[in-house]
């Protein structure tokens, strides 16, 4: 495979990244309107739900979300003042200087409802066949 010109480059990393925004304002609009949910929030959340006994430091949140360690404070926060009971902070009984955050049974039950959303989101914006296609582009243009 030839490498395209740079011009072609930018253009299609410009591309990219509109593209990009523009599902990621779709999905924060839906889980905003549904579930007074933040992109980043479902994010946390999801991990969360993913992870072993649906529980993560916050160090690991950090970089599983990309949000510094102030901003992910803040992000949790704020999801414990609404009040929601969603998620719970502990502190790590090996290193107390290390703070868990669990996922509550309320949590869980929310993220499964908002992954619906943003499934529906994800497949309207992009159509199975379309996506393939795409995703194959991609790796090629990694491999090369």
């Amino acid at each position: 495979m030839t490498i395209p010109p740079a011009n072609d480059l930018i253009t299609s990393w410009l591309s990219l990244t509109h593209i990009q925004m523009n599902v990621a304002a779709a999905l924060e609009a839906k889980l905003t309107e549904n579930y007074q949910l933040s992109l980043k929030e479902f994010y946390v959340l999801l991990f969360l739900s993913e992870a072993p006994e649906k529980k993560l430091k916050l160090l690991q949140l950090e970089s599983m979300v990309g949000l510094s360690q102030s901003a992910m404070s803040r992000l949790v926060s704020r999801f414990e003042a609404k009040g929601c009971g969603a998620l719970e902070r502990k502190s790590c009984e090996e290193d107390r200087r290390s703070i868990y955050t669990s996922l509550t049974p309320i949590g869980q039950n929310k993220v499964d409802r908002a992954r619906q959303t943003v499934t529906e989101v994800l497949q309207e914006a992009f159509p199975v066949a379309d996506t393939q296609q795409l995703l194959e582009q991609l790796l090629q243009l990694k491999q090369s």
